[in-house]
C-alpha cells in the first residue's frame, strides 16, 4: 500500500469468512466486524487495515475515498475546541459592529438579533436563528472538548459512545459560516449607506467560527470510535 491511493485488498482466507464458507484448513470460519470497512458510496466490503496520517484509503471498485486519517486528532480538537467554548460568550453576547447614520449610532449582538426577529413575529425564524447559531454549536464544542479530554486522560465512561453519537448528529446543524455569510451580506449593503465600526464581538465571532469549522476537520471520526472502543474493551 504506497502512494496517495491506499487500496484494501482482500485475502481469500477474509473473502472466505465473509461469505461463511469453509476456510482452507477446513475449519469454521470467525468473523468480527472490526475486520470488515464498507464503502459509502458503492458498499463494497474491504478489509479494515491500518491507514498511516498522509495517506488515503480509497475503494478499488469506485474510487470513492472512504479514510483520510488525521495526525494528533485527539490534541488538535481538544485545543480548538476549548479555544471556541472560551470564545463562545464574546462573540454571542458582545456587540459585531456599529452603525453610524447621520450621527445616530445602532449597534447589537447576535443574542440581540435573535430577540428582535422573535418580537417582530417571525417566531419560527428566531428558533432557527437561535438553534443554529447558538445552541447547536455550543452542543458541537463541549462534545468535541469533552470527548477529546476524556480520550486524552484515557478515561472511556460508559455515557462516551453516546456523547459520540450526538455530535454526529449534531454536526449537521451547526451553521455559523451560514450566519457569517448573513453579516457580510449586511456589511456590504449597508457600507454606502453607514459607518460601519466594527466592535469586539465581530473579531470574536469570526475567530470563533474558523476555530469550530478546525475542530470539526481535526476530528477523526474513526479514530476517535477506535480509542473508544478499545478503551471499553480495556476496562
Amino acid at each position: 500500500m504506497t502512494g496517495s491511493k491506499n487500496y484494501l485488498m482482500w485475502s481469500n482466507d477474509f473473502n472466505q469468512k465473509t461469505t461463511g464458507s469453509k476456510t482452507t484448513d477446513g475449519s469454521e470460519p470467525t468473523f468480527n466486524l472490526d475486520q470488515v470497512l464498507a464503502c459509502p458510496a458503492c458498499d463494497l466490503l474491504l478489509e479494515n487495515k491500518p491507514v498511516q496520517p498522509g495517506e488515503k484509503l480509497i475503494c478499488p471498485r469506485c474510487d470513492e475515498i472512504i479514510l483520510v486519517p488525521k495526525g494528533n486528532s485527539v490534541n488538535h480538537s481538544l485545543a480548538l475546541a476549548l479555544t471556541g467554548l472560551l470564545l463562545f460568550p464574546y462573540a454571542v453576547l458582545m456587540p459585531i459592529m456599529t452603525l453610524d447614520t447621520m450621527g445616530i449610532e445602532n449597534s447589537g449582538t447576535i443574542f440581540d438579533g435573535i430577540i428582535s426577529t422573535w418580537h417582530t413575529g417571525y417566531w419560527l425564524v428566531a428558533v432557527i436563528l437561535a438553534m443554529t447559531s447558538v445552541a447547536f454549536p455550543l452542543i458541537k464544542l463541549f462534545l468535541i472538548f469533552w470527548i477529546s479530554l476524556n480520550l486524552k486522560r484515557k478515561r472511556i465512561p460508559g455515557y462516551l459512545p453516546q456523547m459520540m453519537r450526538i455530535y454526529v448528529h449534531a454536526d449537521e446543524w451547526g451553521m455559523l459560516e451560514v450566519m457569517m455569510i448573513g453579516i457580510l451580506v449586511t456589511i456590504i449593503k449597508m457600507h454606502h449607506m453607514a459607518h460601519i465600526h466594527y466592535d469586539t464581538g465581530f473579531f470574536c465571532f469570526t475567530a470563533l467560527m474558523l476555530t469550530a469549522l478546525g475542530s470539526s476537520l481535526a476530528l477523526d471520526k474513526t479514530e476517535f470510535w477506535r480509542q473508544i472502543e478499545h478503551g471499553r474493551t480495556q476496562g
